[in-house]
């Protein structure tokens, strides 16, 4: 275990107990942490798409948006502020104050989902089941506060390794609970089991691999002083969360919990390697942003780097997905999943352009602007993505929700660009180089689909299968090398 706290005096740990700074180690462990962690919950999701109708995965996803949506009230942008404080101004009653500010809102949000967010939940969708999925989930509410906190001092301490194994532990023991109740009933509940224990456990293995024991004392002063920065942090996380869910919320009013099941899984299934790629970046990057936040071109010159290794391996799944998902995932999930092959592909090309934007938000976090990333969300948000989702749905149902999802991404990427040049100086330039050099390296997989189209024309779903398989041995070394390449640069 690691101490993250001086037991005797109000401060931290002394720097010289912290590990020392490796970006590349960092990013091992929180790579570990996500290949692991999420990708046994990816595949854990894919089989109860295989043991159940896309109505289900309906009910889940309108009560799992609702879920992610409260659950950014519930830190506050508390655990940000903790890892961004500088270490002159940090103490244990920054620590404190942010526990307990965070307890204090867990336990409001626990009450406040059970009488009044499950119920509205349940009447806006217009399903009884979807509230009381929500009420359940809710449960989750209450162990945030020591996970977020014990997570952020362990970020600080550069201890990516405890956190790592804590995720790792948590996740296993919270799949195998899960796995039982899919056994049993093979419905919705097996994923919610999944989630729920999922956070109980964390919170467990958090308490076990940290010497940080929580303390409940808020300074008032400290309290108003962290607000200013928190508030910012969680206003924009409490956007990007509706943002990312606001196609669901819509959705779910205007197509069926079938159609909505579809949808979700489509977007599940590309939204995944992203999100959890731009995790790893943004866990270590935030820490790593934040140390040198004066220093403008080491800023650019690892928002470049980060922008390279995340497209190297983005664009080629993405491309396999648009190239090779539809055939296999009627093959592998059932015929009843065929009606979302079209917004998979579209979701797909939305994460192509989503990843050419980089680490940008955690730049704006990172040098004390969360405002501006939260008025570009806002912005695109209300004046792009809204009418688009709603006109696209209602004319192609969830193929012109993706579409203009995708849309969306191209637009938002394309206004952050100009912001961050005007903010850390002008690397337009450096970035369209970069996305060319990635977009060249996709060239073989694109000729080996072709080729095996125009060789083997009935081939169906066997012939994309192997094609994928031999595209991905050919890719593969190329992309270790070009990591490499960048590495020793």
């Amino acid at each position: 275990m690691i101490n993250v706290l001086s037991p005797d005096t109000e401060a931290l740990a002394p720097a010289a107990k912290r590990r020392p700074p490796s970006l590349r180690r960092d990013a091992a462990w929180t790579a570990a942490d996500t290949l692991v962690s999420a990708g046994l919950a990816f595949l854990f999701r894919l089989v109860v798409a295989r043991f159940v109708a896309p109505a289900e995965f309906g009910v889940f996803a309108l009560a799992l948006t609702t879920f992610a949506i409260v659950q950014v009230f519930n830190e506050f942008g508390m655990a940000a502020t903790v890892i961004q404080r500088s270490e002159e101004r940090f103490t244990r009653e920054v620590v404190d104050t942010a526990y307990a500010a965070s307890t204090l809102v867990s336990a409001g949000l626990f009450a406040a989902n059970i009488l009044v967010i499950a119920p509205l939940t349940a009447w806006v969708y217009e399903s009884e089941r979807v509230g009381v999925v929500t009420a359940v989930i809710g449960v989750s509410f209450l162990f945030t506060p020591t996970v977020s906190i014990s997570r952020a001092l362990l970020f600080r301490a550069r201890d990516y390794r405890a956190v790592t194994i804590a995720r790792m532990v948590s996740t296993l023991f919270s799949l195998i609970a899960a796995c039982i109740v899919l056994a049993l009933y093979r419905d919705v509940w097996s994923l919610v089991v999944q989630i729920v224990s999922s956070q109980i456990l964390l919170a467990i293995a958090m308490w076990r691999v940290s010497d940080w024991r929580p303390r409940f004392a808020i300074s008032r002063s400290t309290f108003r002083e962290m607000f200013g920065y928190s508030g910012f942090v969680f206003a924009n996380d409490l956007m990007v969360s509706v943002a990312r869910n606001f196609d669901v919320i819509t959705l779910g009013r205007i197509l069926t919990q079938n159609q909505v099941g579809l949808y979700s899984l489509a977007f599940y299934i590309t939204d995944i390697v992203r999100m959890n790629l731009m995790s790893i970046l943004n866990r270590v990057m935030f820490t790593k942003y934040s140390s040198v936040q004066g220093d403008l071109q080491l800023i650019r010159h690892f928002y470049l780097r980060t922008l390279y290794a995340n497209c190297l391996v983005i664009y080629p799944i993405m491309l396999a997905i648009i190239l090779f998902g539809p055939t296999l995932a009627v093959r592998f999930l059932g015929a009843e999943w065929s009606g979302m092959s079209l917004a998979l592909q579209a979701l797909a090309l939305g994460v192509m352009f989503h990843a050419a934007g980089g680490t940008t938000s955690t730049v704006y976090k990172a040098v004390g602007r969360p405002g501006l990333d939260l008025a570009l969300f806002a912005l695109t948000s209300v004046a792009f993505l809204l009418p688009a989702l709603i006109g696209g749905a209602l004319i192609a149902g969830i193929s012109g929700a993706a579409i203009a999802v995708a849309a969306n991404k191209a637009v938002s990427v394309a206004i952050r660009q100009i912001f961050l040049d005007r903010l850390i100086g002008d690397v337009t330039e450096h970035v369209i180089v970069v996305l060319a050099r990635v977009l060249l390296l996709q060239l073989p997989i694109v000729a080996l689909a072709l080729a095996a189209r125009l060789l083997f024309p009935g081939g169906g779903w066997e012939r994309d299968l192997v094609t994928a398989i031999i595209s991905a041995i050919v890719y593969v070394p190329i992309m270790i090398s070009r990591v490499r390449e960048a590495r020793d640069r």
